[in-house]
């Protein structure tokens, strides 16, 4: 276990305890990386904000249930995905999923020249993701942007490491395929 899921895991069992100090220590380290998440995920950040509020309300309401583990990485990213599915639904697959600005977006194409031909290779990698299921989105955005491996982003989900290998690589092949679509419509 890393020192981070150490320390992460110390929090989570303080605050099962009841420990509004352990909670406050948790926001101050774990806000910023949800909201990154949520922002990715939604494009809003209002509606990031109050995702990353309605996460620690769930934790802090549900705290007598949190059991010790081995991922508590993963079980932060669970308790943020119920939130986002919860509140997003249909109105989470018609808004798609923008992600950071992504320097090298077309990876392997050549170096876009200058600002304006940047932004057009961004704009086509999110219209790439924006592209993919819903399900597909998610594995994406958890393994791409907030650095959870395949066995932790099954525990957060809830699925089946198969599954989520399986939805990685469908991920990829899309993206891969759409924007070499994009950059040669032949």
């Amino acid at each position: 276990m890393s020192a981070r899921d150490a320390d992460l895991a110390r929090l989570l069992l303080r605050i099962a305890d009841g420990d509004h100090g352990a909670m406050e220590a948790l926001f101050a380290q774990e806000s910023l990386a949800l909201f990154g998440f949520f922002a990715r995920l939604c494009r809003c950040e209002h509606r990031a904000e109050d995702l990353v509020q309605s996460t620690f309300l769930s934790l802090w309401r549900y705290r007598r249930s949190f059991a010790a583990t081995e991922r508590p990485a993963a079980y932060l990213y669970s308790v943020a995905l119920n939130q986002w599915r919860r509140t997003s639904g249909r109105e989470a697959q018609d808004r798609g999923v923008v992600l950071r600005a992504i320097d090298g977006a077309a990876r392997g194409a050549a170096e876009p020249v200058d600002g304006v031909e940047r932004e057009e290779a961004r704009d086509r990698v999110r219209r790439a993701i924006d592209a993919l299921p819903a399900a597909q989105k998610e594995v994406f955005v958890l393994h791409r942007f907030e650095g959870l491996n395949c066995r932790e982003i099954a525990a957060a989900c809830g699925e089946p490491l198969k599954t989520i290998e399986s939805r990685l690589r469908l991920a990829l092949l899309k993206l891969t395929e759409k924007l070499r679509l994009q950059e040669d419509p032949r």
